[in-house]
């Protein structure tokens, strides 16, 4: 009994390759375009009037991945129970207790930081 021909295996391999290939490209060119468009939008720095709305955006980049983006914790504890004063939560970002990092932000930043999870807890 003879096997099955190798001819519809060997083409569908070599169409995978093929569809990586073009795929690759297409990413390759769309990469720069939505870099540069990023790029100019983040290299003017932002300026927050409101030390709370500048909290928040430093909490959305630099505490949400861990501590959730409704305060309400993940890998880092929840900072939603209103338990923390604005220098537990300064004195935190400085020392980063457990398995947090130390100094992720500081001075007027960790203070922001600190007054958003307050208002958030009002």
């Amino acid at each position: 009994m003879r096997g099955k021909p190798l001819y519809p295996f060997a083409l569908t391999a070599i169409l995978g390759i093929l569809l990586i290939i073009v795929l690759s490209f297409v990413g390759v060119n769309i990469g720069p375009d939505t870099a540069s468009e990023n790029g100019e939008e983040n290299a003017e720095e932002q300026e927050f009037d409101d030390p709370i709305e500048l909290g928040e955006s430093i909490y959305a980049g630099q505490c949400a991945g861990c501590h959730g983006g409704d305060l309400s914790g993940g890998v880092g504890p929840a900072l939603d129970s209103g338990d923390y004063s604005a220098d537990d939560i300064v004195d935190a970002i400085a020392e980063g207790p457990g398995t947090m990092p130390d100094n992720i932000v500081s001075g007027d930043e960790a203070q922001a930081v600190a007054d958003y999870i307050l208002a958030e807890n009002e």
